[in-house]
């Protein structure tokens, strides 16, 4: 049986794999990799921005930092009451790899879909996301 939802989760679980693929270089999933990337561009953030800004469940982020610190990936700062995560010296230099591998998976699926095709569909993708998040927020009230 062919629905909506076993369409969209098909085709996430092929493009997690996809991604999975072109980054098993680096020995860990793609949304530790995204986490890492997110750390380059962005700065130390707080667990809680991370799981906001990766739309995962805090003992998530919880798990995943734990494994990257582990790995001299990533580390704590206190800064004042807050405790900010951010990449090591090592981290900075894994993540300069992962963005150029990160970056040319993107460009290879521009070039299988088309450039026209991946921004429609991320532009519908967040539309989706945010409806779904705004009537979720409306059904806790």
């Amino acid at each position: 049986m062919n629905t909506f939802h076993s369409e969209a989760n098909t085709f996430s679980r092929n493009l997690t794999a996809y991604f999975d693929e072109k980054l098993s270089e680096f020995g860990m999933a793609t949304s530790y990799v995204e986490l890492i990337l997110l750390l380059k561009r962005g700065g130390g953030q707080t667990q809680k921005q991370l799981a906001e800004n990766l739309s995962l469940a805090p003992s998530t982020i919880t798990r995943f930092i734990e494994k990257l610190a582990k790995q001299n990936l990533v580390e704590k700062e206190r800064t004042g009451r807050e405790v900010a995560v951010k990449l090591t010296d090592k981290g900075v230099e894994r993540s300069d790899k992962m963005s150029v591998v990160y970056a040319e998976t993107v460009n290879e699926l521009k070039e299988r879909f088309g450039e026209k095709f991946m921004d429609t569909v991320g532009k519908l993708l967040e539309f989706g996301n945010r409806v779904l998040t705004e009537k979720s927020s409306e059904q806790a009230d």
